[in-house]
């Protein structure tokens, strides 16, 4: 009940010592305000926990910062040690984080090879059976739909959130939405869902509409296994595979969707992805060619160690798909050598793919700069 009862995604610091108990007795060990703590990090501090107005995944991320940063959302705890040697470990500077996965043996696929594990991603149409459930006019930039469609597998059907600008009356342009981790482990309400809290009103300011599809294992479509890094890695690989052909039916109906409404323009779809919506959803761009460029904020793609037909090795070298990729220099979720690898071993060609860093941490991004590159590289395509 941590994260829960702490301070997170809101609009304001609280008064300490409120919120957040931990097992020994502290509070706000989580939210409320960032934390400089004693080590370094690739030169500089680091701050943990995340803030209030942070989502709430942030709460077991490290986010390292020059030592001069005065952010309104830092803050540090004070304590007394029994020993001045209870510091001694904290003296070693914080190793970067490499993620080395499972060593899955193969060799690169042929392209033949290939196109028959392709064929298992292929979509046929279906009556969608969209279902306008509400529209919400409350806000002042945009509308709030949620709609239901049919997927055709399991019986299941998707939300699909849809934020567009009002006063709007040309077809719109969409980008479509993949979010952070906190949206696969502890979300909020679908009712209560807002691209508020990634700041991507911005776009709905621009005059495009933001669709956010409840893709399997998010928001109310949470996954029911409990499968752990621990489980057998048979089991483990079939629940990947499994889900990758859910996302690529998800996302191809998202876009069905889209291209049956009048109010929005068929040819003119995006890709936008934040942390692990920049991860493995990826694996969508290899099929789904109607995708006119991508944006990945904080992103390093599919990792490299999952089963074979699924890894990076076999799929990123064939996504063509044009894409921006926006980091931070001091990531230690997704570490710059991941990043680099990823989006040089895009096939995307070079005047098409773009990689910038930033003087930053995992999230947030510099918003002024963020936005201008994001929407410099939707007007681009």
């Amino acid at each position: 009940k941590l994260i829960p009862n702490s301070n997170f995604a809101n609009t304001r610091l609280r008064r300490t010592g409120k919120n957040g108990l931990g097992p020994y007795g502290t509070y706000d060990m989580v939210g409320n305000a960032r934390e400089w703590v004693w080590n370094i990090f690739g030169g500089v501090g680091m701050t943990m926990g995340g803030a209030y107005s942070d989502p709430s995944y942030m709460a077991a991320m490290q986010n390292p910062l020059p030592r001069f940063d005065r952010s309104l959302i830092n803050g540090f705890r004070t304590a007394r040690l029994l020993s001045p040697q209870d510091m001694t470990p904290f003296d070693r500077p914080v190793a970067s984080y490499e993620n080395k996965g499972k060593q899955v043996p193969y060799k690169t696929m042929s392209d033949d090879v290939f196109e028959l594990y392709s064929s298992t991603f292929s979509v046929s149409p279906i009556d969608l059976k969209a279902d306008s459930l509400y529209q919400d006019e409350s806000n002042d930039l945009w509308i709030k739909e949620r709609v239901n469609i049919e997927l055709g597998y399991e019986s299941s059907t998707m939300d699909i959130l849809i934020f567009r600008p009002k006063n709007q009356f040309e077809p719109l342009e969409s980008v479509i939405f993949h979010p952070g981790l906190n949206y696969y482990m502890s979300p909020p309400d679908i009712d209560e869902v807002s691209i508020g809290e990634f700041g991507l009103d911005f776009i709905v300011k621009s005059g495009r509409a933001v669709v956010w599809p409840a893709l399997k294992g998010t928001m109310n479509r949470l996954f029911s296994s409990k499968l752990t890094k621990d489980s057998p890695w048979s089991e483990q690989a079939r629940a990947i595979r499994e889900t990758n052909i859910h996302w690529r039916i998800d996302t191809h109906r998202t876009i069905d969707y889209l291209q049956e409404r009048p109010d929005f323009d068929a040819d003119s779809v995006f890709y936008l992805g934040m942390s692990a919506g920049s991860n493995a959803p990826t694996h969508t761009l290899l099929f789904e060619t109607r995708y006119k460029a991508a944006v990945l904020y904080v992103g390093g793609g599919t990792p490299y160690s999952q089963p074979p037909v699924s890894d990076g090795h076999n799929h990123i070298p064939r996504i063509m798909t044009p894409i921006l990729m926006l980091n931070g220099e001091q990531d230690y979720i997704i570490p710059k050598t991941r990043v680099e690898k990823f989006f040089n071993d895009l096939g995307t060609p070079i005047e098409d793919k773009k990689l910038i860093f930033f003087n930053s941490g995992h999230w947030p991004l510099p918003r002024n700069q963020m936005i201008k590159e994001t929407l410099g590289w939707i007007e681009k395509y």
